[in-house]
């Protein structure tokens, strides 16, 4: 802890040092301008207009974009003769003079109204894009509303494309090679990702999603739980009168239907979005596991498995706020969800002794029964003040989740002669309360300069409930109760936390945000049957501190530095023993402890007027008393998977995102990373490392009579494990739209692997006792045809704060 207050200090130092000249020469009241563009036939807002601000030598000084009211703002001029220059694809081009002068800080240009321009104009709608890719400090943001490829499609089709992010096959999401992120919709904490981010990702549509936040470094203000960390989906809402959209989606591993309608009448905006999804998962896995004795082999197991499973499923929420004035707020969101992920699974187990006589040979049939249902409520108020920036926020949330995980596993022989059955019955409840209440108290009269408290409490009970039931001796058809695997395993963790952040912005380009966060985490567990109690309390101190330099209107710098925690989560705890694939059991483990990791992240962004977007990372990160799944091997081959704090990692690497257009309609962005890993145990004896790197490129072309295509590909190389390593893996993705602007209309056509059925990548693990290969296969070649109908216009509404539970390490993943 001495080591994160001496960082703060030096970096607050630093900052002062080399500020303090400019400092005492700046107004700290600073100057902003403000107007509205405006369509002068239809008098509607235009959205995305580029503003240019240029100084007396035609340089650009500022460059920023009208949001969806047509709205626009900067902060980045001080006193002089300026020019104001907009521009907007067919739109005549403006140019306004002005002046900033100290005793008008402030400059208003109220409505100022474009004119179309006829002769560039084929159809009666005019439409606008942002850039795909947009850096702001301390995030990345992916406008995945203008990625036609995502029509159809779900979240995890979404993240696939965002940057820094992966998303595999099996749909785990991970940050930088780091599976421990939170994901967060419309900034609030989702009871459907706490319990698998691949399931929720698969239940939410992608013509939902407006844009994708990758926060790498988050702040105080966030839960410190996360240490990869946060993905903020937003999703859209409307501000018309009535506005709304229906798609229908049809294919040959997936079909949905995915209604939506706002409403905005006066001081109220309801939304309401339903997705209706059914997909087909098929898997083929083959394992090769050898154990050995001092180097020596002593027999190998040989397992291939099919998994072929329809998943339906449901979730849909309502959104309602009511604004009675500018200074009062207040809001409610329900969300719910149901649905149902069987892993059912047909197995071939052989077992050899080193000169390859066949001493074990069986077939296994697993059904599985695995429904789950849940909700969310939320409740919110926030008002603000007179003075800017001035704010206080109130909210509560409440979850709700039940989760039913039942197996049949049955033995038989190749003659198919029942030889042993299983029955395990696991049902887990989550009730969970959450308050949090947070200030703004702004430090200087514009509000640039700010401090930001905040105070949240977690109240969070777990309890699962699994039974037992298996053939005993030679009496195959005869299940009979497993006391000593029978159980109810109870778990409270409540969290207190409490932060505070100070935020300032200068007129040079300078700004700085330095805060803590002090958490509470207070533990209990109990396994009734066996009469086991536990009980852990820790306290964690968080800093956080980012330093930003805007070098000119296109160009910045950000150097940042945070600490995580993760917690583990119901899921890694569970001690209830998953051994209905016989040769590879998975259990939890009650004694678990927090991991504590450290990040420093080195940021450059360029971006220019002519669509020209450049985002290097470089990043540093290091895990103690890391998280890890260890696997160890028995001396007939039969594998135990647990969650143990044996290991640390450190991470370093470079990460590349860039955008940018070749011809006019003509646009690519792509993202590439490269990072050295480095994973040491010594409880283990173990010390891998190794070098990952992967990239993806998204090529998009707008051709005339409103056709569009694209091309998408990513591609990531083997990375390193604590165990062992992962091999590549490719996927690749073709689209097409044609837009009836007329009727409002949208027909898209989307192929996924189309030469390859499947997606393969290979798993190893080793140790001295044993390597395992596991061949993953999973089916991926579908097509996918969307037609999507809207009325009304889907834009973002007002932006309340929502709950926002980032604090707990989830194990559970993958469809």
């Amino acid at each position: 802890m001495k080591s994160d207050f001496k960082f703060i200090i030096f970096l607050i130092l630093f900052f002062i040092s080399g500020l303090h000249k400019d400092l005492n020469a700046q107004n700290l009241t600073g100057y902003r301008i403000r107007g509205y563009i405006i369509d002068s036939v239809s008098k509607k807002p235009v959205e995305f207009a580029t503003i240019s601000i240029l100084d007396s030598a035609k340089n650009v000084v500022a460059l920023t974009y009208s949001d969806e009211n047509g709205l626009f703002k900067s902060a980045d001029i001080s006193n002089g003769l300026f020019s104001l220059n907009l521009s907007f694809v067919g739109y005549r081009q403006k140019t306004i003079p002005f002046r900033i002068q100290s005793q008008n800080p402030v400059f208003e240009f109220g409505r100022i109204y474009l004119i179309a321009d006829v002769t560039q104009l084929k159809a009666v709608t005019i439409t606008g894009t942002k850039q795909l890719i947009e850096q702001q400090p301390g995030m990345l943001i992916y406008n995945a509303e203008n990625d036609i490829s995502n029509q159809g499609g779900t979240a995890a089709d979404v993240l696939r494309k965002a940057p820094i992010l992966n998303v595999d096959a099996a749909g785990n999401v991970t940050m930088r090679g780091n599976a421990n992120l939170r994901i967060l919709i419309n900034g609030k904490y989702s009871g459907q990702m706490a319990r698998s981010p691949g399931d929720a990702l698969n239940m939410m549509p992608a013509n939902s999603i407006k844009s994708i936040e990758v926060i790498t470094s988050p702040s105080a203000r966030y839960d410190a739980e996360g240490a990869a960390g946060v993905i903020n989906i937003i999703t859209k809402k409307g501000n018309e009168s009535v506005s709304g959209t229906i798609e229908l989606v049809t294919g040959n591993l997936e079909q949905a239907i995915n209604p939506r309608i706002s409403l905005n009448r006066d001081k109220w905006n309801i939304s309401s979005n339903l997705h209706l999804h059914r997909f087909r998962n098929k898997e083929l896995t083959s394992l090769e596991r050898i154990t050995k004795e001092n180097g020596v082999e002593t027999g190998r197991i040989y397992q291939d498995i099919i998994r072929d499973n329809a998943k339906p499923h449901s979730s849909g929420d309502l959104q309602v706020e009511f604004a009675p004035d500018s200074a009062n707020l207040f809001n409610f969101s329900l969300n719910g969800w149901l649905g149902n992920w069987p892993q059912n699974s047909e197995q071939h187990n052989r077992r050899f002794l080193p000169d390859g006589t066949l001493v074990e040979e069986y077939r296994q049939s697993v059904k599985t029964k695995a429904p789950n249902k849940g909700v969310d409520f939320n409740l919110g108020y926030t008002r603000k003040f007179k003075k800017p920036g001035e704010e206080l926020y109130f909210m509560a949330q409440h979850n709700l989740s039940a989760d039913v995980y039942n197996y049949n596993a049955l033995q038989r022989d190749n003659e198919e002669i029942l030889m042993y059955q299983e029955i395990n019955n696991n049902r887990t409840t989550n009730r969970e309360w959450t308050f949090q209440s947070d200030y703004i108290l702004p430090l200087s009269p514009t509000g640039r300069h700010a401090l930001e408290s905040g105070v949240k409490t977690i109240l969070r009970n777990v309890s699962s409930v699994y039974d037992v039931s298996a053939s005993q001796d030679n009496q195959s058809d005869l299940l009979l109760p497993i006391a000593a695997r029978s159980d109810q395993f109870d778990y409270q963790q409540n969290v207190m936390a409490v932060y505070s952040q100070l935020k300032f912005k200068w007129n040079s380009g300078w700004a700085l945000h330095a805060g803590g966060r002090m958490e509470g985490t207070f533990l209990e567990g109990n396994q009734r049957n066996i009469s086991v109690n536990f009980k852990n309390n820790f306290w964690n101190f968080v800093p956080s501190a980012t330093l930003f330099k805007k070098l000119n209107a296109n160009n910045n710098l950000t150097l940042s530095y945070t600490k995580r925690i993760s917690r583990p989560s119901i899921w890694d705890l569970n001690p209830n023993k998953d051994s209905q694939d016989p040769k590879n059991i998975v259990i939890g483990n009650p004694d678990l402890r927090p991991e504590e990791v450290n990040q420093t992240e080195f940021t450059y962004a360029l971006q220019t007027n002519n669509d020209l977007f450049i985002n290097m990372s470089l990043f540093a990160r290091k895990t103690n008393n890391s998280i890890e799944s260890i696997v160890t091997v028995d001396t007939s081959g039969i594998a135990t998977t647990t969650k143990q704090n044996l290991a640390s990692n450190s991470q370093y690497g470079i990460n590349l995102s860039a955008s940018f257009t070749v011809l006019p309609g003509w646009k690519i962005n792509s993202n590439a990373n490269v990072r050295y890993a480095k994973f040491k145990s010594g409880a283990l004896n173990i010390l891998n490392d190794g070098i990952a790197w992967g990239f993806n490129v998204n090529s998009s072309w707008k051709l005339p009579d409103n056709f569009s295509v694209q091309v998408y590909g990513d591609y990531e190389a083997k990375s390193i494990t604590l165990q062992g390593y992962t091999t590549e893996r490719f996927y690749y993705s073709f689209s097409a739209k044609k837009e009836l602007p007329l009727k409002k209309l949208t027909i898209s056509l989307t192929t996924v692997s189309p030469f390859n059925s499947y997606i393969s990548q290979n798993e190893v693990v080793r140790s001295a006792g044993f390597t395992s290969t596991l061949r993953n296969q999973y089916l991926n070649r579908s097509i996918r045809l969307s037609l999507n109908w809207e009325f009304g216009s889907l834009i973002k509404g007002n932006s309340g704060r929502k709950i926002t539970n980032d604090d707990l390490k989830n194990a559970k993943t993958g469809g």
